[in-house]
């Protein structure tokens, strides 16, 4: 008998299964039907026509899904979304100009000559001790010109000066507040200082192997030593100009970046804003026409990449929730456009 009862209770839970299947599919059919319409309607509304980018493809769209006993989930991708990747490549260049402070180097070669020269100047005790002192301190004095030139790296100030102008002229460009012939303009300036920056290393270089190969002539020529110093002399105020042009265009570049990311990122929000009020205003004048969804279901919008990003740098979406009896009231005037907005959810996720 139980048996019998079992087989009579599996029939009638596989009929109600079978007739639900199929009153259930003709009804997600037309759900689909009414919210792939109303997907286009709002694609429309938010004007995703006029926003073409390369070979005329659209920067925005609208993707649906609908979740049974939840609501329709529509993911909204947004040319705001590939305007902050600019923001983006912006910021990490200017983690990447922190200017280092470094002493100058200059100032241990010209202390190190004004030892050398307060050495030279005690009297000696004896003409032999004057030869021997003499030779002496010839020797140290190149010795120590030499080591001086082999450890300082006189372009390494001006080498990332340089490179720290090369990235904010990048920044400025990626921003849209230089065009490309302005940062042409730009990089041909930077590129001449770096060219300009070779030679005279490449001078300091062939002069520090003058001082190799004078060091054992010092002895015998006292004159060597006076020609070298004028030599080093001239080479280093030759490339002092050129550190300080380096860091000034470095310091200029990186403070017009700085405020081109600050105007960037406020007419972006300010975008944001406007965007938002055009999608609240559409979700009133549309949002009704999703008559096919259930009332206690709700429609979910995803503002994709346009959530706010935290400490560590992650984006998030921005995403509104609304309820169908809302959008119902708000299309026939029974609350405003600022009360569905005050109804609805939105948050970053």
């Amino acid at each position: 008998m139980r048996k019998v009862i079992r087989q009579i209770l599996l029939c009638a839970i596989a009929t109600v299964s079978a007739v639900s299947a199929t009153a259930q599919g003709p009804q997600l059919e037309d759900l689909q039907r009414n919210i792939d319409i109303f997907s286009g309607v709002l694609e429309d509304a938010l004007d995703f026509e006029e926003s073409k980018g390369l070979f005329g493809l659209s920067l925005g769209g609208v993707e649906s899904t609908y979740l049974i006993g939840q609501g329709v989930v529509l993911e909204v991708r947004t040319p705001l979304a590939n305007s902050r990747n600019r923001l983006s490549l912006a910021s990490l260049n200017s983690a990447m100009q922190t200017l280092q402070v470094r002493g100058n180097p200059f100032e241990t070669l010209a202390l190190s000559q004004s030892r050398t020269q307060s050495l030279s100047s005690s009297a000696p005790a004896s003409p032999v001790m004057a030869m021997m002192n003499q030779s002496a301190d010839s020797t140290s004095v190149y010795t120590q010109m030499m080591e001086q030139i082999a450890d300082v790296d006189y372009s390494l100030a001006v080498n990332n000066a340089i490179q720290q102008a090369a990235e904010s002229a990048r920044s400025l460009r990626s921003l849209g507040s230089v065009d490309d012939g302005d940062y042409e303009e730009l990089r041909a300036d930077i590129e001449g200082l770096r060219a300009e920056m070779g030679k005279k290393i490449q001078g300091l270089r062939e002069l520090e192997a003058q001082i190799r190969e004078s060091t054992v002539q010092a002895i015998a020529d006292s004159n060597i030593e006076e020609e070298m110093r004028l030599k080093l002399d001239t080479v280093i105020a030759q490339i002092e100009p050129l550190r300080e042009q380096a860091v000034a265009k470095a310091t200029e570049l990186r403070l017009r970046s700085e405020l081109a990311e600050q105007a960037y990122t406020q007419r972006w929000q300010q975008d944001v804003v406007v965007f938002e009020d055009k999608l609240y205003q559409a979700m009133c004048d549309y949002g009704s026409t999703l008559r096919e969804l259930p009332s206690d279901e709700r429609v979910s919008i995803i503002l994709t990449g346009l959530g706010d990003q935290g400490e560590d740098l992650r984006r998030t979406d921005k995403i509104h929730v609304f309820s169908k009896a809302d959008l119902q009231e708000c299309q026939s005037d029974n609350i405003s456009v600022a009360t569905l907005r005050e109804r609805s959810d939105h948050y970053s996720y």
